[in-house]
């Protein structure tokens, strides 16, 4: 016997496929456009790849897809209007859509990934209800100096990387994180990560500012901080990195400062700092990696390391002119 929940289902189903609301479906034409424009539930993949759509595609009366949405090498598009568009199950896809300016996404709350790229005339990426739940976001070679509404507290992987002119990245509302790389965006980009806590894997690069490091508590891979223009880098609250501890080639960085790290899973790996001089790990005791330093060092300072288990320990290069002394490291400082 049928039971009633299914019967509803059938029903439902059978609204969606009369009314031309199943896919999937790929868009070509104004035509193609036409016989989805009235769908408010899309059950099934909208694929809008190498149309000739004129300047603009509306499909404001869309709220759901059940599936994936990709808007993908439409070279004359120039809007893209989705305003009443709430949830995506799949991925919202944009890209190689080279002529794009205007991205209207007024409503969408939820969407499992979201990636744009390559859309050097789209300068703005906002979400006014707030983006909520999201686990994969990419936002890759746009010309983007905004990017506002991201409200979700977990997602698994962030990629905001080569967005010439984004200078502030908003993220204050993350708690948890996948892999996260924000590289190459603007001269003098701030990322503002306020309330995240637990981190995998972070890789942070070309920023001037980042706001919120020291609530970090769990980093459950590793983190690398390279070509940055702060002058200080503080990880008060973590106790243990699970990989390696990257610092390079920021040339303001003049302090250091992981007061209660304990044990790093990878190697700890130093170099081309040219104003930090002085290197502190006072609670470092276990190194499963190597212990790599090299700069202009006056002091090293490991007091609590005892154990440094990868084959080549540790090997510690200064170009300073004054004898530099590691504490508890059983290995002469080689001076360049």
């Amino acid at each position: 016997m049928l039971t009633k929940g299914f019967v509803l289902f059938l029903l439902f189903s059978t609204l969606l496929a009369d009314n031309g609301c199943t896919g999937p479906v790929q868009v070509r034409s104004e035509k193609d456009v036409n016989d989805i424009r009235h769908c408010q539930t899309f059950e099934g993949s909208i694929t809008i790849q190498n149309a000739s759509l004129g300047d603009e595609i509306n499909l404001s009366q869309l709220q759901q897809v059940h599936g994936d949405l990709v808007f993908d090498n439409n070279p004359n598009m120039r809007q893209i209007i989705l305003a009443s568009l709430r949830q995506i199950t799949g991925q919202l896809k944009i890209q190689n859509n080279l002529e794009l300016k205007r991205l209207d996404l007024t409503q969408l709350g939820v969407v499992r990934s979201l990636e744009i790229s390559v859309e050097p005339s789209l300068d703005a990426i906002l979400f006014p209800s707030g983006l909520s739940q999201i686990e994969s976001l990419t936002v890759t070679d746009t010309l983007a100096n905004r990017i506002e509404g991201i409200m979700a507290s977990e997602i698994k992987d962030i990629h905001i990387a080569n967005n010439k002119n984004l200078q502030k990245i908003n993220l204050s509302h993350l708690q948890q994180v996948g892999n996260m790389t924000i590289a190459a965006n603007a001269v003098n980009a701030s990322l503002d990560i306020s309330a995240l806590t637990s981190i995998y894997h972070g890789d942070f690069r070309n920023l001037e500012k980042v706001i919120g490091l020291e609530k970090i508590n769990q980093v459950t891979g590793g983190l690398s901080f390279v070509a940055n223009g702060f002058s200080s880098l503080a990880l008060p609250n973590v106790t243990r990195i699970t990989g390696t501890l990257t610092v390079s080639n920021n040339l303001q960085l003049g302090n250091l400062s992981v007061p209660h790290l304990a044990l790093l899973g990878g190697a700890l790996s130093l170099s081309n700092n040219s104003q930090l001089t002085e290197i502190k790990v006072p609670g470092l005791e276990q190194v499963d990696g190597t212990v790599d330093l090299t700069g202009n060092f006056d002091r090293v300072d490991l007091p609590s390391l005892k154990d440094v288990r990868a084959k080549t320990s540790h090997a510690i290069k200064s170009t300073s002119s004054k004898e530099v002394l590691p504490r508890a490291m059983n290995s002469p400082v080689n001076q360049t």
